[in-house]
């Protein structure tokens, strides 16, 4: 029987850039939300674990995430264009 193995509490290395462009997976409501699920780095699929809050300013909506990969976790932003459908990684 499987028993449950918390996640890693060090940090994968993101590097440093200050906005990568990701592509990522979200799941879209009927009512506007929006909640990202996946996003990938370097050929990897990296797993939002949760996304602690939301922020729409102007023309963008803002997340602050925890993400997992490998078993370590990491805290991130992710900042979502709609008008240009484009998704950015901002490690913090």
């Amino acid at each position: 029987m499987p028993f449950y193995v918390p996640p890693k509490e060090h940090s994968f290395d993101m590097g440093k850039e200050p906005n990568h462009l990701v592509p990522v997976i979200a799941s879209f409501s009927t009512n506007g939300g929006i909640q990202p699920l996946y996003f990938q780095y370097d050929d990897r699929a990296v797993k939002i674990m949760s996304v602690h809050w939301c922020e729409k300013k102007y023309d963008a909506f803002r997340f602050e995430c925890t993400a997992e990969l490998d078993g370590y976790v990491r805290e991130v932003n992710l900042t979502f264009f709609p008008a240009d459908n484009r998704w950015f990684m901002k490690p913090r």
